[in-house]
């Protein structure tokens, strides 16, 4: 059938159906007065824009809003971004890493919040922040950028008379199966609210195809899920920062081994020496739990991190992983061998007496 214009079909599954409609641009019209009134994109409509801003404001500090303000400054834009913290879902470092590159690179960033936007002309705005500290200032821009985040596509679907129920997060509830509250329905991806990335949803969705169709199920929900910004440098990570670890760990029972890219061969011979790599461990058998990297090379070191983690490996044992020489990643093999020799020298009596033995 039809409707306004529209074709309607009916499809019928005989096996089960997997939800994956994704999320959408959040637009925080209820946060910022005035933002209703202004003519504003977000990453939807940001590859629309036929002539180049001269001033754009980009508002929101994420991986989006990272993303975009330095690729537009590259290309010539005037660009200032508004925003509290840069990636705060990463490692402090890293924050304060990309905020000396974008300053370099001439963004101008307002460590704030938007609190008001209006129109200035025919086609800008003026933005009113409020700062840290309490006090406010002005923006004035061609071109509002707003990434302030995305929200789970749900609505207008009719979930709730089937029986779909949403979580807190407002997302489609599903177990670690991805299964909803309806039986042979599943919902995979950004749906759910649950980590929003690409890679992510993909995975969900073979997972969710294959609990439907084949016999027994698999998990589709995943601790351990790499996440890579892709300014530049890129920003990369996996599992728990330094601080979430020494909260579920405690103080005392987590370690950091942090090497700088200043030290790193291949990053001096290139001239990308802003960067490091982190990993967060445990005192107890070094397991790792967690790494930070900004590097040009993130977003590939990042996934032997994961693997790390996911094996439950200690960090001593990719000193015996042969890495190649010069890459980023040899610096992974470099720290790993330290903390292989400070257990060495721990059990140095042991291994005297052993040796007295002639074992």
């Amino acid at each position: 059938g039809s409707k306004d214009g529209e074709v309607i079909a009916t499809l019928e599954a005989k096996e089960g159906i997997v939800i994956a409609t994704g999320a959408k641009p959040r637009r925080p019209t209820n946060c910022i007065p005035g933002l209703e009134d202004v003519n504003y994109i977000t990453y939807e409509e940001v590859f629309d824009l036929d002539v180049l801003p001269k001033k754009m404001t980009v508002v929101g500090g994420g991986p989006i809003g990272c993303e975009l303000a330095q690729t537009f400054a590259r290309l010539g834009s005037d660009v200032t971004q508004i925003a509290k913290t840069l990636v705060p879902q990463e490692e402090p470092e890293a924050s304060r890493i990309l905020e000396e590159v974008f300053k370099a690179e001439g963004i101008n960033i307002v460590k704030g919040s938007a609190s008001s936007v209006e129109v200035d002309g025919e086609s800008g705005h003026i933005a009113t922040c409020t700062l840290s500290d309490g006090t406010t200032t002005t923006v004035k821009g061609d071109v509002l950028l707003v990434a302030t985040g995305r929200s789970p596509n749900v609505k207008n679907m009719g979930l709730e008379k089937v029986g779909i129920e949403l979580n807190e997060r407002g997302g489609i509830q599903v177990n670690k199966t991805l299964c909803t509250a309806v039986k042979s329905i599943y919902a995979a991806g950004d749906c759910t609210g649950d980590k929003q990335f690409t890679h992510y949803a993909g995975f969900q969705g073979a997972i969710a195809a294959r609990n439907i169709l084949l016999p027994l199920t698999d998990p589709g929900q995943l601790d351990v899920v790499p996440a890579t910004t892709f300014t530049s440098p890129e920003v990369g990570s996996v599992g728990l920062t330094e601080e979430q670890a020494k909260a579920e760990y405690g103080e005392n029972k987590v370690l950091t081994a942090v090497q700088h890219l200043n030290h790193n061969d291949r990053a001096v011979t290139a001239g990308d020496e802003m960067g490091y790599i982190k990993v967060v461990y445990l005192k107890k058998k070094f397991r790792i739990v967690g790494a930070s990297i900004v590097s040009p090379a993130a977003g590939e070191m990042i996934s032997e991190l994961s693997v790390a983690i996911k094996a439950k490996m200690g960090f001593d044992q990719l000193a015996t992983v042969m890495h190649a020489y010069p890459t980023y990643s040899f610096a992974l093999q470099v720290m790993a061998a330290d903390v292989y020799y400070a257990k060495t020298l721990k059990t140095k009596p042991i291994l005297d007496f052993l040796k007295r033995l002639g074992l």
